[in-house]
């Protein structure tokens, strides 16, 4: 693809460097074309981090009901804060509607600053939060995404080198990272770190002890913490990888050497659970016990399973992406594009795949399912809903062509077309849901969002789409180089 140039010398020497910075740029650039708020929860998620690093760690608590959450507090920062959550609802769940500009600080507080996130863990939200000292207006948001881009495309990067390590292909990384996934990481909210982190951490538990380095040491210390932390399915999803790992790998070993592996690199995250077991208990689940679900109108376990089965294409379209509150999804050939590569990843020679890695990728697989039921027989009991989002699934969905991937080896051409595919689906995305945001999803109205917009992001409709596709290009261009650099670096 290319030959060795001085860029390949430049990228191939710093790695981690290359590899945060074409991402970082790939993120923020996504993150221009989404109006601020237009991210799940996003004002809820803006509120938290401004309260978090003002020493407000959970709030003055509120009484759970159908119109606030079981974890909504008030918070005690400046009252501007509060109108985050007046922003979005004009054109939030409307797709037909196009985005409107309402400045913070062009908004007058109806209450006092009021987070639904107010119970949950603050590791996820505290680094957005850093954003929210500049004040309550649209800069601090926009700061906040920013940061948030950064901490996610340095645990993303760091996913890369681990694989590096273990000479295995970059594009096992690739397919996981979908353009839900860039999306994620281009707002305020604690599926960013938490996605991020398991990636990251699903990379470094894929490093084996003749390959193992203090920077691997180091990613799965940091990033096991932060996927613990993030959100209080962190705990679930850490056990749930070790397992995996373990079948992947020790399962015909002894325990010990498991230990010796990863006894010193785990205790951060074992320290970490052991802090969100005790949030879990004392604070996040304080109103827990006070469902307002009528209990007689709850489903059973098993119509949970047969709905759980009946949503489960729905839920991995919108892991692949979505790109707001439930209402912009992916173009469909994207969402084919990263299901078919992944399942490519996983049975490409499966025949010769040794049987821990089979019994690990099939588990893994089975065990996304099994959490899918376990989180909608959770909000049916307490909010009386199927409440499972796709991101919400993602952790571990990122996981599957990671631990399928172990032992592949594409060729060149499947190198290519995957780049390639990746790129095109990426950018096909970002039209997608600029789209929906300038004009509103409409018919025949494509065209309209370059020759009249309505809403128009910061830098205009097509040097955004311009740089989107030089970004996601230059993304691509890197991990070829790199994984090509490492193809022929010897073992």
């Amino acid at each position: 693809m290319l030959e060795s140039t001085g860029l390949e010398t430049k990228v191939c020497r710093r790695p981690l460097v290359s590899l945060t910075a074409a991402f970082f740029l790939l993120i923020s650039v996504w993150s221009t074309l989404t109006p601020l708020f237009a991210g799940p929860d996003e004002p809820a998620s803006y509120i938290r981090g401004a309260a978090i690093v003002r020493g407000v760690i959970v709030g003055t608590n509120i009484p759970a009901s159908e119109s606030t959450a079981y974890w909504s507090t008030y918070v005690d920062i400046p009252q501007q804060f509060g109108v985050a959550q007046l922003v979005p609802w004009c054109f939030v769940g409307q797709p037909e509607k196009p985005a409107c500009s309402q400045p913070l600080e062009t908004l007058v507080p109806v209450e006092d600053p009021r987070t639904d996130m107010g119970r949950y863990p603050p590791t996820g939200y505290f680094f957005s939060g850093l954003g929210s000292l500049l004040g309550p207006n649209d800069l601090s948001v926009l700061i906040s995404r920013v940061i948030n881009a950064l901490v996610c495309a340095f645990l993303i990067s760091l996913a890369c080198i681990n694989l590096l390590k273990a000479k295995r292909s970059l594009l096992t990384l690739i397919v996981a990272v979908s353009p839900g996934v860039i999306f994620f990481s281009s707002i305020i909210n604690s599926s960013a770190i938490e996605i991020s982190a398991a990636l990251c951490f699903w990379c470094g538990l894929s490093v084996d002890k003749t390959k193992e380095s203090k920077l691997n040491a180091f990613s799965i210390a940091v990033s096991g913490s932060l996927l613990v932390l993030a959100r209080t399915t962190g705990p679930i999803y850490f056990v749930i990888a070790l397992v995996v790992i373990w079948i992947a790998n020790y399962s015909d070993k002894s325990l010990n050497e498991l230990k010796l592996r990863f006894f010193k690199p785990l205790i951060a995250p074992v320290i970490s659970l052991l802090i969100a077991i005790i949030w879990h208990l004392r604070i996040y689940s304080f109103n827990l016990k006070n469902s307002y679900a009528k209990k007689s109108e709850l489903p059973t376990l098993v119509e949970v399973v047969e709905q759980s089965f009946g949503d489960l294409s729905r839920k991995i379209s919108e892991a692949v992406g979505n790109f707001g509150w439930l209402d912009t999804p992916a173009p469909t050939f994207a969402v084919w594009f990263f299901f078919s590569a992944t399942i490519f990843v996983i049975f490409s020679r499966w025949e010769q795949r040794p049987t821990a890695e089979k019994s690990a990728s099939l588990t893994l697989i089975l065990l996304v399912f099994v959490m899918m039921v376990y989180l909608n027989w959770n909000t049916q009991k307490y909010g009386g809903k199927f409440g499972v989002q796709g991101r919400h699934l993602t952790p571990l969905l990122v996981g599957v062509p990671i631990i399928g991937g172990a032992n592949w080896h594409p060729s060149k051409t499947a190198k290519k077309l995957l780049l390639f595919g990746w790129t095109v689906s990426l950018f096909a995305s970002g039209v997608s849901a600029l789209r929906r945001y300038t004009v509103g999803v409409k018919d025949l109205n494509f065209f309209k969002m370059f020759s009249d917009p309505i809403w128009v992001p910061r830098f205009g409709v097509t040097p955004t789409l311009i740089s989107l596709f030089i970004v996601s290009s230059g993304v691509a261009i890197i991990v070829w180089i790199i994984e090509s650099n490492n193809d022929r670096a010897p073992v």
